[in-house]
């Protein structure tokens, strides 16, 4: 997957983007586009630490948008091993239909918005938003836009 610079707008998916500066409290990440329907009905996004998708880096945040599941299952990869999943709440993204995410760093945790509305927050455990310097997008999703304002 070839690495590409951020803002990025209508990018190709499978997508990866490095982050030119770091992430701090106040950066926000924003992904917009429209799920695809058919097939899973899943997308992944990822903040991770470096450029490797399989197997892959640490991973700071990974999202998977499970509209037929109703839930966005959050959870982190370190040492090549899964956390525990978060899996409360519903799932606002609907494949067909626009989508907007915002990833917002704060001092403890991510705070996800969905559509402009708060969908939950995530704490840091093993990797905290310091040592994020890539973010991926793999799934049924094509991307109008990735990008972050610090």
């Amino acid at each position: 997957m070839a690495c590409t610079s951020i803002p990025a707008h209508n990018p190709a998916v499978p997508f990866l983007g490095k982050f030119h500066h770091p992430l701090h409290p106040g950066s926000k990440i924003r992904i917009g586009g429209m799920m695809t329907q058919g097939g899973d009905e899943r997308f992944v996004i990822n903040l991770q630490s470096g450029p490797i998708t399989n197997p892959r880096d640490d991973t700071a945040l990974h999202l998977s948008i499970r509209p037929r599941d109703q839930t966005i299952v959050r959870n982190t990869y370190t040492n090549k091993q899964w956390g525990a999943e978060e899996r409360s709440g519903h799932c606002p993204i609907i494949p067909g239909r626009p989508y907007d995410i915002e990833i917002a760093v704060r001092l403890d945790c991510f705070a996800i918005f969905v559509n402009g509305r708060h969908y939950c927050d995530f704490r840091y455990r093993a990797v905290r938003f310091n040592h994020v310097s890539f973010i991926s997008v793999e799934g049924q999703t094509n991307l109008r836009f990735v990008d972050i304002h610090h």
